[in-house]
């Protein structure tokens, strides 16, 4: 889900339970996580966790003096993790690994990992994103390529990740959603830890592949997370005033020059991110799609206009990229 000023990898809604050991009921968004810095561990898996939208471990670190410490380790979502060929049965407990990744910025002994380093010697970069091996020697980067003839710049493909996204500014926020930001209870309020999929702009905003499908007067927009799919009408000039009201909205579509431009409303998600702030019925949601001459990246930017919860609009930037083989994967976010 949808951060309101800072870019993240996605919600982590996981609850408790492990295969043979036990993780706390927990909840993170990249947020409480120094992105600045790496930090290494070594230690022995206790827990495990192997869900969507994210895989939690529990790591027993010891020290020189034989003092055992517990982590937290949050990483990216199972699909990315099987898309570097690491499964739930690449690990088990009681394996010593070694991680990598974003400390707390808390103070807590919690760490986003980005590498692992498994007992057999093989290291893996645990997202879909670029980073590089800190262990070994070799590649982790997606095979981003440009386009042959046939696809040329057409958007009618599957997209891989390319890059989290960043917000164009700072947000300011009307008095009536700032006290609803500040009543917002994470553990308590977050939909998705009921596995209540996020409605738009949320649903587009997350490191997962998309894949969009000419359909002729519609495109049907397929989204990894959530397995979530929109539509957007080719043929409407504007938004029909009885349109159904759903957590993606109704949008429709047009071209400008080589950008596909998208307008969404009738939005009934109540949420415009992660941190509560709420969404109004007058909320009003603009993409554009724009494919790079070599058919390697599709820039993304969307603006979010909702003026009983924005004082001016919020807009971000993202992009995906070409990589050859991508296919979307089923998405089941468990409970238990």
């Amino acid at each position: 889900m949808l951060r309101a000023q800072v870019f993240r990898i996605t919600l982590s809604a996981i609850l408790g339970g492990a295969l043979g050991g036990s993780i706390v009921a927990a909840h993170h968004s990249v947020a409480p996580y120094d992105r600045g810095s790496i930090r290494e561990l070594e230690g022995v898996i206790s827990g495990i966790n192997w869900r969507n939208p994210h895989v939690r471990l529990t790591l027993t670190v010891t020290d020189q003096a034989k003092r055992a410490t517990e982590w937290e380790i949050e990483g990216d979502s199972a699909n990315a993790a099987a898309r570097k060929g690491f499964t739930r049965d690449s690990i088990k407990i009681g394996d010593r690994v070694k991680v990598a990744g974003w400390p707390s910025s808390r103070g807590r002994q919690e760490l986003f990992v980005i590498n692992i380093l498994a007992p057999n010697g093989v290291e893996t970069v645990l997202t879909d994103l670029a980073a590089p091996l800190r262990w070994t020697r070799g590649t982790a980067a997606p095979r981003v390529v440009a386009a042959d003839a046939k696809l040329g710049r057409s958007i009618f493909r599957v997209w891989a990740p390319g890059a989290l996204y960043v917000a164009r500014g700072p947000f300011t926020y009307t008095a009536a959603a700032q006290a609803a930001r500040a009543k917002w209870d994470p553990l308590r309020d977050m939909p998705a830890l009921k596995c209540i999929p996020p409605g738009m702009p949320n649903a587009n905003l997350n490191p997962y592949p998309i894949q969009f499908i000419d359909e002729g007067k519609r495109i049907r927009l397929r989204i990894e997370e959530w397995e979530s799919t929109r539509t957007i009408d080719m043929v409407e000039k504007q938004i029909p005033a009885g349109a159904p009201a759903s957590r993606l909205g109704y949008s429709i579509g047009r071209w400008e020059g080589g950008t596909l431009v998208i307008e969404t409303a009738r939005i009934n998600s109540p949420y415009l991110d992660d941190e509560g702030t709420p969404m109004s019925a007058q909320a009003r949601v603009v993409e554009r799609y724009t494919v790079s001459q070599d058919g390697s990246r599709l820039d993304y930017t969307v603006s979010v206009t909702d003026p009983p919860n924005l004082v001016n609009p919020a807009v971000w930037d993202a992009h995906w990229s070409w990589v050859p083989g991508t296919v979307i994967r089923p998405f089941e976010c468990e409970l238990k």
